[in-house]
């Protein structure tokens, strides 16, 4: 590194990303993390949180090691990275001992620039092993709201983190997070071991952003206006697999282009789907909470909740998915009375009594035969419809069951485990070539294989089955035979995509009377999950304070004024207001003028009111301006 670090990270930005410049705070952020100071970067959705530890880690060089929650989230960084010619590499509780082995030996040779890894993995033996011959100089924890029990997403898997810093005592660390409370950042801080508190943060406050909140029965026809009157890329976010399907039906029957997307479809299609609306060949996604993580699309013009999220954070995450071009985006939440008080039933859902949880702990275990004092490690596709319908449960309170579970250490739930099939190749090219001598079947399959992806000696590379048969001239189903039976011979491995997610017991099993719960644990996380729900409804309630100050209020941010654009800001607007708006566009239709020229025209019109008019018509973009002069946008 030379000594003019600001050059340097500017020519990596241009090198890697294209940028000129950086996005406000990440400049700052990437020279405290090269200043070797422990760090928390507290950005809003869409601030651009991985360039602050990936422009430093190319800098540091050796391996930086990040630390993430979701699959899906580092399956798209990696590939992101490697589009970009750098070594990256994913390992997750959701891999075999293979695949794990093979990229842990690549990045103790210095052949991985960036190490993902769920916190899982943190715990495995073997990993802790292997961990202190990696040339880590960088450790980046994403999601890092995760690691507080404060936080809307607690991961006890998390709280383990700290533990990597006793293998690299001078490494700093970046912690990286969209929302945090007080509590949350104060807390980051301490659970990760923070030499001195650093906190960068960027103002909560998304001027490009109309809030609005509106009761409505009939939501799905104010929906349909709304799309039609904002026109642009959407996302729908609604509460069920089901509801997703169901608007989007209703949508297309209407001449609106929407696809459905949830954790329930295949990989292959969701990917199809997210690619569909990424490039806007569709206009509209109707999603739950699964879509959105790490999918950056600049252009989208609204984000509508058809059912109430359940938290604040969560829906700030979601709404923030809005705008992120700096234009103008609407963030909507259609409610009833009937929506808030299903959110408060649904409370005594989320917490089933203890007893319940063991009962779900033991159909488990049974179900996948899972000896008592054995199991640890042992990672299974999980069917949770078979497991209810074996042992009469239901499914929402296993679900949850799993989630308490996973707080006291004893699974693991993978819910992103919706990955793409890969093959390593195992034989050296001498093999393979006196494999092919004899098996002449195989032939085609193993020379397209090579021909079509690049590195498959070196590492596990991610495939598509149907676009290899389509070459090789078969079908899919005969391609996965072959693939199977080249794996079976010891010439590649190969691991076919998973359309389930995964369990991943954690420790051993244990016997049921045995199994150990804090109680005082239970009611904190029964109180907080409360809270947070309350804080939601009151949300939608309050419609005299500005739904940005709100936002704002909430994540203990208070040098704020209003955003003069939200619903509650529309309501207190003069009555003639729309009627001034009205006035400049005509003014300005007639005759392209400057501002003082346009003063003297609204003398009549109270300062403070047309002001604030041709103010949001700049804003909103239909007045444009050059060299002094003001105009209509055609």
């Amino acid at each position: 590194m030379s000594t003019n670090i600001k050059q340097d990270i500017h020519q990596v930005l241009k090198k890697y990303w294209g940028y000129d410049s950086f996005r406000p705070l990440q400049e700052d952020i990437v020279l405290s993390v090269l200043g070797k100071h422990d760090t928390l970067a507290l950005l809003p959705t869409g601030g651009g949180k991985s360039l602050c530890f990936q422009v430093p880690g190319l800098l540091m060089g050796g391996t930086t090691l990040v630390i993430s929650p979701l699959i899906s989230l580092m399956n798209d960084q990696v590939q992101n990275l490697r589009a970009k010619g750098i070594s990256a590499v994913a390992i997750s509780a959701a891999m075999n001992y293979k695949e794990i082995d093979v990229a842990l030996n690549n990045a103790a040779l210095g052949h991985v620039q960036f190490l993902y890894l769920s916190p899982e993995r943190i715990q495995n033996d073997v990993f802790r092993q292997k961990l202190a011959y990696l040339p880590i100089t960088l450790i980046a924890v994403d999601e890092a709201h995760c690691i507080s029990q404060w936080g809307y997403d607690f991961r006890p898997s998390y709280l383990k983190v700290a533990e990597i810093r006793a293998f690299f005592t001078d490494v700093p660390i970046i912690a990286l997070t969209a929302s945090a409370t007080k509590f949350v950042v104060d807390d980051i801080q301490v659970q990760l071991e923070f030499k001195n508190q650093n906190v960068i943060r960027q103002s909560f406050a998304r001027k490009n952003l109309r809030y609005v909140v509106q009761q409505e029965e009939d939501k799905v026809t104010r929906l349909l206006k709304l799309v039609t009157n904002i026109g642009g890329s959407g996302v729908v976010y609604v509460r069920n697999r089901k509801k997703t399907e169901e608007l989007a039906r209703i949508l297309t029957s209407k001449k609106i282009s929407a696809l459905a997307y949830h954790a329930g479809l295949k990989f292959d299609d969701r990917e199809n789907i997210q690619e569909q609306w990424l490039q806007n060949k569709v206009q509209v996604i109707c999603a739950t909470n699964a879509f959105g993580m790490g999918i950056d699309k600049p252009d989208v013009r609204f984000v509508v909740h058809m059912d109430l999220p359940e938290s604040i954070e969560a829906y700030f995450q979601e709404a923030g998915r809005g705008g992120r071009d700096g234009k103008i985006a609407y963030s909507t939440i259609f409610y009833t009375k009937g929506d808030q008080q299903r959110l408060l039933d649904n409370f005594k859902y989320a917490f089933p009594e203890l007893d319940y949880i063991k009962q779900c702990y033991q159909a488990i275990c049974n179900y996948y035969q899972v000896a008592i004092e054995s199991g640890q490690g042992l990672s299974v596709e999980f069917d949770i419809d078979k497991i209810c319908n074996s042992y009469n449960l239901l499914p929402v309170l296993v679900f949850n069951s799993i989630k308490f579970l996973e707080k006291e250490n004893y699974l693991s739930f993978l819910d992103a485990g919706f990955e793409a099939s890969k093959v390593l190749m195992l034989g050296n090219k001498e093999e393979l070539y006196s494999f092919q001598i004899k098996h002449p079947k195989y032939e085609p399959t193993l020379k397209t294989l090579l021909r079509s992806y690049g590195g498959l000696f070196e590492d596990y590379v991610f495939i598509n089955e149907k676009e290899l048969a389509y070459r090789i001239k078969t079908n899919a189903t005969e391609l996965v035979e072959q693939l199977k039976f080249l794996d079976k011979m010891g010439l590649l491995s190969y691991v076919p995509q998973s359309s389930l997610p995964k369990l991943i017991f954690i420790q051993d099993r244990v016997n049921t009377k045995f199994l150990e719960f804090n109680p005082e644990n239970y009611q904190k996380l029964k109180q907080r999950y409360l809270e947070r729900i309350n804080s939601v409804i009151d949300y939608t309630n309050e419609d005299k304070v500005c739904r940005q100050v709100q936002l704002l209020i909430y994540f203990n941010e208070f040098n704020y004024s209003d955003c003069g654009h939200c619903d509650v800001c529309i309501s207190k607007r003069p009555k003639d207001y729309e009627k001034v708006k009205a006035k400049i566009v005509d003014i300005i239709k007639a005759q392209p003028m400057t501002l003082n020229d346009l003063k003297e025209k609204m003398k009549s019109v109270n300062d403070e009111t047309w002001v604030k008019a041709f103010n949001e018509l700049v804003d909103d973009g239909r007045i444009l301006e050059h060299e002094t002069v003001f105009y209509l946008k055609k």
